[in-house]
């Protein structure tokens, strides 16, 4: 087997974090969607206001975007953006390239949108239209497309088309405003919140204003003349832009680039008891500074919150439990056994065993290949114990940058930690097996002669008994999981993201482990 090699999720997390604050942006797509895409055509000649940000990590000229204000015929405004910038990770560089537009009518509501990402091995196309109460989206990845409905109570915004409202607002501190809001990212929604907190006089003597803005846990800092343009923005993990000349906008900075992973990790207090064989240990004791304690998970018996004190206890193999399980040739089921199991919702029960557009679970390359993984297993744990072995020996270790998919995972055979929980999760549904994605924190020490924590991802798989839910890692070949993972959160991308409230904030005091 490959020597486990720490990869962590605050890769997909920066990624929203970029796109939240550089807007989302898009491209055509095929003649045969069913989401029509805006037609440039449509344009008319005229006059038109483009915009060149630089884009800096931790004051590291890394990229740069171009934004562009146009009128279109009939009344309305079409906002088109690109931009490109470059991270690294585990000392690896990366490029991600986004190219997009959003449309809006004569009132300012939004009509369509679309994006384009693209990301190491991944690509990702995104159309959509608000009809009515609802957006309907198109999402073309790993060469598969799906349609998804969204219902909506009021006509949303997307990144891009922000700037229009900004424009409406009475600029002067102390001014309140919400904005109903869609991320087509991770596929939130909800109001998007905004402070205009204080003011600045420019060199010119003319007047800005800072506004803070909240999405979630996503949260901005911009400062924005009183027409509405951004000067400069700041948002989470040192990530900021400048408003710049496009000559010195596309000037990116020689030299390391600093590294994401390292920039993120979360270091042991002063104090904290040395931490030997993270991969063995059974029994963590943590206490936690910097956020507040109710932003922990607490679920036990394998998790506890208790005041500031963070414990988590995993079973060894031998005291996990499973249930009996089968496949018939057409198809894969999981068979519950206890009645605990046969009384849950089936409601609940159907959410840990659906498809998404992350996790294709219904795909005939992820079915067969789950049917294949599967084969001569009498139990759920021997099921389970089967897809982390191959899962772990199949993806190769390798950094990426992008939204994983099950799928393209498959065909790749390659990415960090998200790659591994997108597939291993798709194929366990695929199988009939409940499973779930948490992420939050794992400790390692192969990064550096000073171990510490770092943000990573990881499926947890239903399988009954006292513990129910238990966390494996197909990223390091571990069932069930070493107790140095700390769960924050659980979910997609749309839950992930609430990290970001606790990057450079919280702290760490190792208390115990065995």
């Amino acid at each position: 087997m490959a020597r486990p090699s720490l990869m962590t999720c605050i890769e997909v997390v920066a990624l929203a974090a970029w796109l939240s604050l550089a807007s989302f942006l898009t491209l055509r797509g095929s003649e045969t969607q069913v989401v029509q895409a805006i037609d440039p055509e449509a344009l008319v000649l005229g006059p038109s206001q483009e915009r060149w940000m630089g884009i800096f990590f931790q004051e590291q000229h890394v990229g740069f975007a171009v934004q562009r204000t146009s009128p279109i015929e009939g009344g309305g405004v079409l906002y088109e953006g690109r931009s490109q910038f470059q991270v690294a990770t585990f000392g690896k560089l990366q490029k991600v390239t986004t190219a997009g537009t959003a449309l809006v009518d004569t009132s300012g509501v939004l009509q369509s949108f679309d994006f384009l990402m693209l990301a190491d091995q991944v690509r990702l196309v995104a159309r959509g239209e608000v009809q009515e109460r609802e957006i309907v989206m198109e999402i073309d990845q790993a060469g598969e497309t799906s349609i998804l409905r969204f219902p909506v109570e009021r006509p949303p915004q997307v990144g891009m088309s922000i700037e229009g409202i900004i424009r409406q607002q009475e600029m002067r501190v102390g001014h309140r405003f919400s904005v109903p809001y869609f991320d087509p990212l991770t596929l939130a929604d909800g109001e998007m919140k905004f402070t205009v907190t204080d003011v600045e006089v420019l060199p010119s003597g003319e007047e800005a204003y800072w506004m803070e803005s909240q999405f979630g846990e996503v949260r901005t800092r911009s400062l924005v003349t009183p027409a509405g343009e951004t000067l400069r923005q700041e948002g989470s993990l040192g990530l900021s832009m400048m408003r710049m000349t496009p000559e010195e906008a596309v000037k990116i900075a020689g030299g390391d680039p600093v590294d994401l992973i390292s920039a993120s990790a979360v270091q042991l207090e002063p104090g904290s008891e040395a931490l030997r064989k993270p991969r063995t240990t059974r029994h963590l004791r943590v206490q936690v500074s910097g956020v507040s304690a109710d932003r922990l998970l607490h679920e036990p018996p394998l998790q506890r919150v208790d005041g500031d004190t963070l414990e988590v206890q995993m079973p060894i193999r031998l005291e996990l439990s499973s249930l009996p399980y089968s496949h018939a040739a057409d198809s894969i089921s999981a068979q519950p056994a206890d009645s605990a199991q046969e009384d849950a919702p089936k409601s609940a029960v159907a959410h840990y065993l659906a498809a998404s557009p992350t996790l294709p679970v219904n795909h005939p390359e992820i079915r067969e290949k789950a049917k294949e993984v599967v084969a001569g297993a009498s139990t759920r744990l021997q099921a389970v114990e089967k897809l982390v072995n191959f899962v772990f020996t199949y993806v190769a270790k390798e950094p990426s940058v992008g939204v994983p998919n099950g799928l393209q995972v498959l065909r790749s055979a390659k990415g960090d930690c998200n790659e591994h929980t997108a597939l291993f999760v798709s194929l366990a549904r695929a199988a009939g097996i409940p499973t779930r994605i948490a992420a939050g924190l794992v400790y390692s020490d192969q990064l550096g002669s000073q171990g510490a924590f770092y943000y990573h991802a990881w499926p947890e798989v239903q399988l009954g008994g006292e513990v129910d839910w238990v966390a494996v890692d197909p990223t390091f070949g571990q069932l069930p999981a070493d107790a140095t993972h700390l769960k924050l959160v659980e979910g997609d991308l749309d839950r992930q993201v609430e990290i970001l409230g606790m990057v450079g904030r919280l702290r760490l005091k190792l208390l115990f482990h065995r």
